[in-house]
């Protein structure tokens, strides 16, 4: 097993969550691991778990709560492994060779963009028995090559304070034939804790997020009619909270920013839309048995015939 690998959590002020979520990280049988866990921002007691669960991980302070991608960022940017994987503060490993396990899979699969833990957990259902193709993962969860990060696609945009960050590489990586798999016998249990978390908060950085993603990544002639999706549907959703207020500020900040959005925006092919949208609407075990994928791999090889000619 000759593959590197850090881990990263990134956590806010819940130390007790914390110490399992650390514990089951140091208990992982995987050799040579490299742990590095991301204060934002730094507190007093968490920071006495850490060292106690994990002497040796690095931590990264920052000096106010900067949101969990740019958060994220921080520890990509100090990892150096041929791999990486992200651990939520509230979630812990079930097994002790979970990472040897999800690495395993990409010496299986080498084309593999990313690889996704099951969750189980009071609001988490593990459902099916078998490893299958997602649209996208949920950051906390997952592995993938550290190339993600440092070649394939780059940095999570500042932007996405919470929530988005995981679309917004999805779709790339399957843009580029990379494909994202959830792992059936890798599991974590998933707290879902609200210790330090403002519901109000998510939900506006969470709609905020989304609808700046569309913005990057939509195709040209699906953007109006996905802006007006979620214009109807959001507002309907928010009418239900009872915060239609909130609804408001969260669109007039995507507003606000969305040149900014512009300024990233790489929209994905129909193609690969039409891939996702399968991929959402039923499980899928074998992409060779998809037309959507095939059409996709024609496509990425017209493409990379096209730039070696040139």
């Amino acid at each position: 097993m000759g593959q590197s690998l850090s881990v990263i959590c990134v956590t806010h002020g819940r130390p007790q969550i914390l110490r399992r979520c650390l514990e089951s990280c140091a208990r992982q049988n995987y050799p040579a691991l490299k742990f590095f866990v991301v204060a934002n921002p730094p507190d007093g007691e968490s920071e006495v778990v850490i060292k106690q669960a994990i002497p040796n991980a690095r931590i990264i302070r920052t000096q106010t709560n900067i949101g969990f991608f740019p958060a994220l960022n921080l520890g990509l940017a100090e990892a150096d492994t041929d791999y990486v994987m992200v651990v939520d503060d509230d979630a812990h490993f079930t097994t002790d060779d979970s990472l040897s396990r999800l690495v395993d899979k990409f010496a299986q699969e080498p084309d593999l963009g990313a690889v996704t833990c099951t969750l189980e957990g009071p609001y988490e259902t593990p459902g099916d028995s078998r490893d299958k193709y997602i649209s996208v993962f949920t950051t906390g969860f997952t592995m993938f090559p550290r190339k993600v990060f440092s070649e394939w696609i780059g940095a999570f945009p500042n932007l996405f304070f919470r929530s988005a960050g995981e679309t917004f590489w999805c779709t790339e990586l399957w843009e580029q034939g990379r494909p994202v798999k959830r792992v059936a016998d890798v599991c974590m249990f998933h707290a879902l804790a609200k210790e330090g978390r403002s519901t109000k908060d998510w939900r506006f950085h969470g709609l905020r997020s989304q609808l700046l993603c569309a913005a990057m990544r939509e195709p040209a002639m699906w953007l109006a009619p996905v802006l007006l999706s979620k214009l109807v549907k959001s507002f309907g959703q928010y009418l239900r909270y009872r915060q239609p207020g909130l609804w408001l500020k969260a669109w007039l900040s995507f507003l606000f920013h969305i040149g900014e959005a512009f300024q990233s925006r790489k929209p994905i092919s129909s193609q690969t839309r039409r891939l996702l949208r399968r991929l959402d609407r039923s499980p899928v075990y074998n992409l060779s048995e998809l037309p959507e994928w095939q059409r996709l791999k024609c496509e990425l090889t017209s493409l990379g015939a096209e730039r070696q000619v040139t």
